[in-house]
């Protein structure tokens, strides 16, 4: 069963593409890590009336290669160069047999 992450922050950045650049400089370092670890995804959002609030869902195979990924103090440092300040991350999973589309 796959296991999703959502992060929200504030970036630090006010500037769109440095922050974008930013993010883009991050998830290219550690995607060998992510996708070793059964990372299968990482989809980035932004409020659309304030575009320095950031939510990301990542997808992940097990709960355990998503703990061995995240739970690498210099991994933590890496994504949390990107905020104001610490982010709010949150482990979901699917409720099976609840109506989806």
């Amino acid at each position: 069963m796959p296991f999703y992450t959502t992060v929200r922050a504030r970036l630090k950045d006010a500037d769109p593409k440095a922050a974008m650049e930013a993010h883009n400089g991050v998830v290219a370092r550690l995607l060998g890590t992510t996708q070793a670890n059964g990372g299968t995804g990482h989809r980035v959002f932004a409020n659309a009336q304030d575009p320095r609030e950031f939510l990301a869902m990542d997808t992940w195979e097990s709960m355990e290669g998503m703990q061995t990924a995240f739970g690498d103090p210099d991994t933590q440092a890496e994504i949390g160069s990107l905020f104001e300040g610490p982010p709010e991350v949150t482990i979901w999973a699917p409720r099976e047999g609840w109506t989806t589309f």
